[in-house]
């Protein structure tokens, strides 16, 4: 019975300094416009904890308090990080991103809250309402490009290469299977293997420069992020206002279509702009 009354007693010790630990530091998602209260509840980057605003006259930082005074780069943080920013937008703030794991705290006489006011919304006043004009009104657009039918990819890649046809037709000669296996033509199935590779690149840039024309029209800025795989030939982040969304989709129908059904485009957001600004913050008194 002893040893049960203080296990629990410990862990009530061990709950209120953590508590005490993460009342001392905040996460800081974004810097938004305004300085009215966000009521986004607990979905702070621990799970439980309040997402509020830390205020200054016209601008504000959106926050939870943390325990953490470092919290592990994955993936179900980065998207917990990322779902605060989204919540936000949907209140209708004009939202700055800030770089993940930025985190503020007491320190001496300074509460965490303290210098996130002193360091950033007076220290960068102007600069951040710069910035916050900027970006009103515009929103993320991510947009992945795919084929839908990669063996007609590869069909034209070998229709528009003299090249790739005479040497697939060398190594499908007439000498069989077991020619195939010595090293001369080893190294003609290496350098096919890299002329394909090569063609498909290529034909990825094209049918990414094509879209891109497609959107330009409709978009302030633009990212070329990574493609996965190979049907994926674009991965786009555009910076687009919001009255031109509707026009920008119907642009993308259209590419669709112009394509006849083998392309396959696949669109999220609005998202925050995090492709096109992410504020560094350092506290250095």
């Amino acid at each position: 019975m002893t040893t049960a009354i203080t296990t629990c007693e410990s862990g009530v010790a061990a709950e209120s300094q953590a508590n005490q630990v993460r009342a001392s530091r905040r996460y800081v998602y974004c810097l938004v416009d305004g300085c009215t209260p966000v009521d986004l509840g607990p979905m702070g980057i621990e799970g439980d904890s309040e997402v509020f605003v830390v205020a200054h006259e016209n601008i504000a930082a959106v926050v939870s308090d943390t325990s953490a005074e470092k919290l592990e780069i994955s993936r179900g943080n980065a998207l917990a990080h990322q779902r605060v920013m989204e919540a936000v937008m949907q209140c209708g703030r004009t939202v700055l991103p800030v770089k993940f794991n930025t985190i503020a705290e007491d320190k001496g006489t300074k509460s965490a809250e303290g210098r996130i006011v002193d360091h950033v919304l007076i220290g960068r006043n102007k600069e951040i309402v710069d910035l916050l004009a900027t970006m009103q009104g515009v929103v993320e657009i991510g947009v992945k490009g795919l084929w839908t039918d990669m063996e007609a990819v590869y069909r034209h890649i070998v229709e528009s290469s003299g090249e790739i046809q005479a040497l697939r037709k060398k190594l499908l000669g007439a000498t069989g299977a077991q020619t195939a296996r010595r090293p001369a033509n080893m190294t003609a199935q290496i350098k096919l293997g890299e002329l394909v590779k090569a063609a498909l690149e290529a034909r990825k840039a094209d049918m990414e420069a094509q879209l891109l024309a497609q959107v330009m029209p409709f978009s302030k800025d633009f990212r070329k992020n990574k493609t996965f795989g190979d049907p994926m030939f674009a991965n786009l982040a555009l910076l687009v206002d919001k009255s031109q969304q509707s026009d920008l989709d119907a642009v993308l129908s259209a590419f669709e279509t112009q394509q006849a059904g083998q392309t396959k485009l696949r669109c999220v957001g609005p998202l925050p702009p995090c492709n096109f600004l992410e504020l560094t913050i350092t506290w250095d008194d």
